[in-house]
């Protein structure tokens, strides 16, 4: 996904929810096009179409939009996985492989595919780590219920610790200096190394 990709739609005159939406959606292609530390409020503003006054009734400071975006990324990445574990008529590796690609989101797609991506990952890890952490946890609970509903081999661990033990690996494939397409070619070997452990 390019950085156009991720630019917001033109405003409307919507609900107050479609004005934060327009609101999170400029800020993460400004985030994306300038890094963390040079997008301003003002950024984020042009992007919408509204004054900086305007953009501060509804948010603090650039790092609580920066939270709220991290929030509606989590939130969206969790409800992808888990469609995404039990859609109908995949053999356990495709659904992992699927998995995967849906608890990324959008974002991974740009971290790995700009040069602010570090930078951006930096910002996640220091604003909003309690957040990262509680999605984490979802979603190793979401892929333990998908592990606990498969005929798992014998002697390989429980759901809960073959869940965590997943997504830990998966969380190791982010490196500095990896690339997108390193990134889903790990994510397609993990998921295909994980399903025949699981099997037998």
């Amino acid at each position: 996904m390019s950085v156009e990709d991720a630019k917001p739609p033109l405003p409307g005159a919507g609900r107050a929810a479609d004005r934060q939406d327009l609101i999170l959606d400029a800020a993460f292609h400004a985030f994306a096009t300038y890094g963390f530390r040079r997008t301003t409020m003002d950024d984020i503003a042009r992007g919408v179409g509204i004054s900086r006054s305007a953009l501060y009734l509804h948010y603090r400071n650039k790092d609580d939009v920066f939270r709220t975006l991290a929030e509606r990324y989590f939130n969206e990445a969790i409800a992808a996985m888990e469609a995404a574990l039990t859609a109908p008529g995949q053999t356990p590796e495709q659904a992992l492989i699927a998995a995967f690609v849906a608890k990324d989101g959008k974002f991974m797609d740009v971290v790995l595919d700009t040069p602010h991506g570090s930078e951006l990952l930096d910002a996640g890890m220091s604003l909003t780590q309690d957040l990262a952490d509680r999605a984490q946890a979802q979603k190793i609970g979401i892929l333990a219920r998908w592990l606990a509903a498969l005929p798992m081999a014998d002697g390989i661990g429980s759901p809960e610790t073959v869940a965590r033990t997943i997504m830990v690996s998966a969380m190791g494939l982010k490196f500095p200096g990896q690339t997108l397409d390193g990134y889903r070619t790990g994510q397609r070997q993990l998921a295909r190394l994980f399903a025949r452990a699981i099997t037998g």
